[in-house]
């Protein structure tokens, strides 16, 4: 029981966080507007030390649940198995012996 209630609840706990992940994007959106609304000259983003704890929590979200689908075309790609064939190649002869190697006997 408590198997099948986790696969029912880790899928909404997940939409969910992902939802409050955009919601909190968007707040910063608004603040974006309204400090450009107001005439503000900064530029609304924060110093490299200073980083919004929630966008900080919520940024293992953005890459859980992708939608990879494989394209039709490949789901029917295969290799041929050749079958066997004669050789292309002939293979060459031993080399001869040639009388540039050190003497065998001192």
């Amino acid at each position: 029981m408590r198997k099948l209630l986790l696969t029912f609840v880790l899928p909404l706990i997940l939409l969910f966080s992902q939802q409050g992940a955009v919601v909190h994007e968007l707040s910063h959106l608004t603040d974006a507007i309204a400090r450009a609304a107001a005439g503000e000259g900064s530029s609304g983003q924060q110093a490299g030390d200073l980083q919004c704890e929630a966008c900080l929590a919520f940024a293992h979200l953005a890459g859980v649940a992708t939608a990879h689908v494989a394209h039709p075309a490949l789901l029917s790609f295969s290799f041929a198995v050749p079958e066997n064939e004669a050789p292309v190649f002939i293979a060459a002869d031993a080399p001869t012996a040639r009388s540039r190697g050190p003497p065998r006997l001192l």
